[in-house]
């Protein structure tokens, strides 16, 4: 996909990565759909680390099953055994990491986390704020 008149948006998107070595960073790429959100910060992340999860319409648990294989795979870190496991203790996870290494982390489709499971925003609020005063994390949700 080629891109036209995105410098900006690749240029603040630069910005907050480097920002987010320091001190946590959440940003919220909105837009109609169809227009490049998702190819646009995957063009980003291209030749870097960066954990991309996509929120299907799916069980709370399948999806989790998903998302753990994608942290063993890109981080190289084996989890113990996903089944009956919660994004809630996901994200945890990936937060207390962040507090020792830089993560990046994509969420796409963020707003079908209400079809799966509405208490999951009000999870990650609580976890974000115990921990994003600590955490070196770049959280993108679109």
């Amino acid at each position: 996909m080629r891109f036209f008149d995105r410098e900006q948006e690749f240029e603040k998107l630069r910005e907050i990565e480097k920002l987010s070595h320091e001190v946590a960073q959440f940003t919220i790429i909105t837009g109609r759909r169809r227009i490049g959100k998702t190819e646009m910060v995957k063009k980003l992340y291209e030749n870097k680390t960066m954990l991309y999860f996509f929120v299907a319409r799916k069980a709370e648990a399948d999806l989790c099953e998903i998302f753990v294989d994608e942290i063993g795979t890109k981080l190289n870190i084996p989890m113990l055994d996903s089944k009956g496991m919660s994004f809630a203790a996901i994200f945890k996870f990936i937060m207390e990491l962040s507090q020792t290494q830089h993560i990046t982390l994509f969420i796409d489709e963020f707003q079908d986390f209400y079809r799966v499971n509405q208490s999951i925003y009000s999870d990650m609020q609580n976890i974000w704020d115990s921990y994003k005063n600590k955490a070196h994390i770049n959280l993108i949700v679109a």
